[in-house]
């Protein structure tokens, strides 16, 4: 499950911090999310400044300068609100209370504590914050790629766009060059038909739509293929009582 027909998708935001040795040299496929941008000036400067503390406890960057999402949020949400009590310090008088935890007692200065959080704009580690009605928004993800033995950035996703490809021929690479891929068909016209000259051999006996299209297919994504015809020349019928599929069905599940 480590070449090239493999697809997988990494739902953490940190795939960056992974061990992906293993994966790099077989052209498997491999698409995840980063929340963290360390490409962005202002946010490798911020990453820098940690580097030069001594940490207590375990590190804060893994050896290639990289921080861990939850770690990066965990920082965001301390300046937020840092800027946030800032803020209110300077506008209002702050007075500080005992509250109990079990008394449904509020701190006065509570709901305009959250008013300043909630008119937050500034940049973190995970790039722009802000908030609609108390939600994160105008955030971004970036759309990563294992390409060339490396992640690389192939795209972003923001909640108003949706996602946007800005390398759409990583997704077009090619992972089968030298491999000759099986293509099982029936004749039928005028999709697949067979020549009538019997001195031809391998693809060039056969003609149609889908032949073209295939060879079409074929030089755009650099791959080569060997057409074969199903011998019953059936697309597949399911026999419920010897439990079996015949046709081009049947020669997919052997393969």
């Amino acid at each position: 499950m480590n070449d090239y027909r493999y697809h997988y998708m990494f739902t953490t935001f940190d795939i960056e911090t992974f061990d992906l040795e293993d994966f790099k040299y077989n052209s498997v496929n491999i698409t995840a999310f980063r929340l963290v941008d360390v490409e962005d000036k202002r946010v490798s400067e911020k990453l820098a400044q940690m580097e030069k503390f001594q940490p207590i406890g375990q590190s804060i960057l893994n050896r290639s300068g990289i921080i861990q999402a939850e770690s990066a949020l965990m920082f965001d949400s301390v300046y937020v609100f840092a800027k946030g009590l800032a803020a209110l310090d300077q506008g209002h008088v702050l007075k500080p209370a005992n509250l109990s935890c079990e008394l449904e007692h509020p701190w006065e200065d509570g709901l305009s504590l959250y008013n300043y959080l909630n008119t937050a704009s500034l940049h973190g580690l995970t790039g722009h914050i802000e908030f609609t009605e108390g939600r994160r928004s105008g955030f971004k993800l970036d759309l990563l790629k294992l390409k060339r033995e490396q992640l690389q950035m192939v795209g972003q996703w923001n909640m108003g766009q949706g996602v946007n490809i800005t390398d759409p021929a990583a997704f077009y690479e090619s992972s089968v060059n030298n491999i000759t891929l099986i293509v099982m068909t029936r004749a039928e016209k005028p999709y697949v038909m067979v020549r009538e000259d019997k001195n031809l051999t391998g693809n060039s006996r056969y003609e149609g739509f889908c032949i073209d299209l295939l060879k079409s297919i074929a030089n755009q994504v650099d791959f080569n293929y060997d057409i074969r015809l199903v011998p019953d020349h059936m697309y597949g019928v399911y026999d419920p009582e010897s439990k079996q599929w015949n046709g081009i069905v049947r020669e997919l599940m052997d393969k």
